[in-house]
């Protein structure tokens, strides 16, 4: 590569991603979500806007790996028996979705003049969403795994299903025959056949054997590899069989979802999936002509209006049918009302073999990208809509739970070691409420049965809601020093008389949060080296309860004699940070 190449390269990535980041920071604040920021970044910088960016295939190619990525984690985190267990929602509900969809959408395409084969390919086009856009919203919102997130869900599944049978059709309209020749169908069934043999084989026998080996070499590089080896191999495997890359990658995720490594696998993949997929999005963004929308508005308004209303409508319908309640059809609804990025994959080859005019492909992509655009501003409408229809309940009912609470333990911050102690709570049946500001950690946890407040543990007002000045004991186990003290000073401030126990990194967090009002602070890592000194000592020979002793009278001890050790005795490098910290930034227990 020449320099100035590289420079051209460097220039991008660097107008790229930050832009990016700041579309992201921006519409969250604002409560639109991350994906409305990124696909406006791209309308800004790609070529039809200030042009610092084209776009082009190569970007496109690396942006749909991003797409690749998601659909393999989602395979991770869905168990086998789970989507066995989705069967009739996928075949029963995705399907009726495509096809009514289709038929009510051609049937549209027909009353504007369009010939059938032209009618079928765009009413069946239209009919398909974009799996990124909806599962990457649904993320956002920690509702993928709800009632009708599962739903919609489903029925992205078998759209990914769908595009293949509709690709293959796309010849056999053009030609105007309707019987294939057996010589391609049988290589095409081999080629789809092998592919899906392929994955398996890769996902249930070579993959699991091979993260063993670089698993017990403890050779992390490898282990990053095979990770993201084993998306791109599904992703390939897929697109050879010309099926869906996600839906292989999917395939995957599931296939592995079994395996020990499950939750490294998702953490080595999660950060490419989140580059990848801002980039899908940007790319998207660049495909959009504002001069061609907004020239084409008279024409391009009604026929936006007219496909999210009857999508829409079909969804609400059929996902009423299925028994699914009122505000979660009404949400599904307007999550897949858009089409998706592979209505741009079937009319790009429509309109290759002649089926679709340049006039009519042209209109056709502008629909798309519109839809996709209103997508995010659709699905806030709908979180408005479905309170309106159903306020909603877990908030007033848990209120009034704590209300009805006296002596009971509050819990700020419930990650890991908040979660482990509220586990140790419930074993022996004692209450606790807990405070965290994570809207998926809340969510997961109010799922799961747990009385958890979404808040910040300084503010008064959540600590009152929290019934803190009716509690027995307040937990502080947030892994921010600077956050943790603040929350400390603040239930002092208010409640004096409650006692507080909190986590500390060290020996001088433990003072620090002692001078702040705490009854007893608990240093993790000198906790950690007297268990396991304890542990040492009796595989040494040395009974249990002298080991159990020692221990102890270092603890009686306020660790006196281990503020002489230099090690422990410097403070850690996260208290060293606490110092300087000014602001407060979110924690986790």
């Amino acid at each position: 590569m020449s320099e100035a190449g590289g420079d051209d390269l460097l220039t991008a990535t660097v107008i790229l991603l930050g832009a990016g980041v700041t579309g992201l920071v921006l519409f969250r604040r604002l409560g639109f979500g991350s994906v409305l920021g990124l696909l406006i970044v791209g309308m800004l910088l790609g070529p039809y806007g200030l042009g610092f960016a084209t776009g082009g295939t190569e970007l496109e190619g690396v942006a749909e790996i991003g797409v690749v990525f998601l659909l393999f984690l989602i395979g991770l985190e869905m168990q086998p028996e789970t989507l066995w267990g989705m069967r009739r929602a996928v075949f029963g509900l995705g399907g009726l979705q495509v096809t009514v969809s289709g038929v009510v959408m051609a049937g549209l395409a027909a009353a504007f003049g369009q010939p059938p084969a032209a009618a079928f390919i765009l009413g069946f086009g239209l009919a398909l969403s974009s799996t990124a856009m909806c599962v990457q919203m649904m993320e956002e919102r920690g509702e993928l795994y709800s009632d009708w997130g599962r739903r919609s869900f489903a029925i992205l599944l078998f759209q990914d299903l769908a595009i293949v049978p509709l690709l293959a059709l796309v010849p056999l309209l053009a030609g105007g025959g309707l019987v294939a020749e057996p010589g391609p169908f049988l290589l095409r069934l081999a080629m789809v056949s092998a592919a899906l043999l392929l994955v398996y084989l890769a996902g249930r026998h070579l993959l699991p054997w091979a993260l063993d080996i670089v698993a017990r070499q403890r050779n992390m590089e490898a282990f990053t590899g095979l990770a993201v080896l084993a998306v791109v191999v599904a992703a390939w495997a897929m697109r050879l069989g010309g099926l869906s890359m996600a839906l292989g990658a999917f395939l995957m995720g599931l296939l592995l979802s079994r395996s020990r490594y499950h939750y490294q696998l998702e953490a080595e993949v999660a950060p490419f999936k989140g580059l990848l997929l801002g980039l899908f999005f940007i790319d998207v963004g660049m495909t959009v002509d504002l001069g061609a929308l907004l020239a084409d508005l008279p024409r391009l308004l009604p026929l936006l209006l007219a496909m999210l209303v009857l999508k829409a409508a079909v969804v609400y319908l059929l996902a009423r049918l299925f028994r699914l309640d009122r505000p979660g059809a009404l949400r599904s609804a307007l999550l897949l009302s858009q089409g998706g990025e592979f209505g741009f994959v079937l009319f790009g080859a429509a309109a290759a073999r002649g089926i679709l005019d340049p006039d009519t492909y042209g209109l056709a992509i502008l629909l798309i990208s519109s839809s996709m655009i209103v997508s995010p501003l659709l699905q806030r409408l709908g979180d408005r809509l479905a309170a309106r229809l159903r306020p909603p309940q877990p908030l007033p009912a848990l209120e009034q739970m704590v209300a009805e609470m006296e002596g009971h333990a509050v819990i700020c911050g419930y990650g890991r070691v908040g979660g482990t102690v509220g586990m140790m709570l419930d074993g022996l049946e004692i209450p606790f409420v807990a405070i965290d500001q994570d809207p998926v950690r809340v969510e997961a946890g109010r799922r799961g049965g747990k009385r958890i407040l979404y808040g910040n543990a300084t503010d008064p007002k959540v600590l009152k809601l929290a019934g803190v000045g009716r509690a027995g004991l307040v937990l502080v186990t947030i892994d921010n020093p600077a956050v943790a003290e603040r929350v400390v000073t603040a239930v002092r401030n208010f409640f004096p008389d409650i006692p507080i126990v909190a986590r500390a990194r060290d020996l001088e967090m433990r003072d620090r949060m002692l001078a702040a009002g705490v009854s007893e602070a608990v240093p993790e890592a000198v906790e950690l080296a007297i268990t396991l000194g304890a542990v040492a000592l009796r595989h040494m020979g040395v009974a249990e309860a002298d080991a159990r002793d020692i221990a102890d009278m270092l603890r009686r001890r306020a660790f006196a004699a281990l503020r002489r050790h230099p090690s422990l005795a410097r403070p850690s490098e996260a208290t060293g940070r606490a110092r300087a910290l000014e602001e407060e930034a979110p924690g986790a227990g």
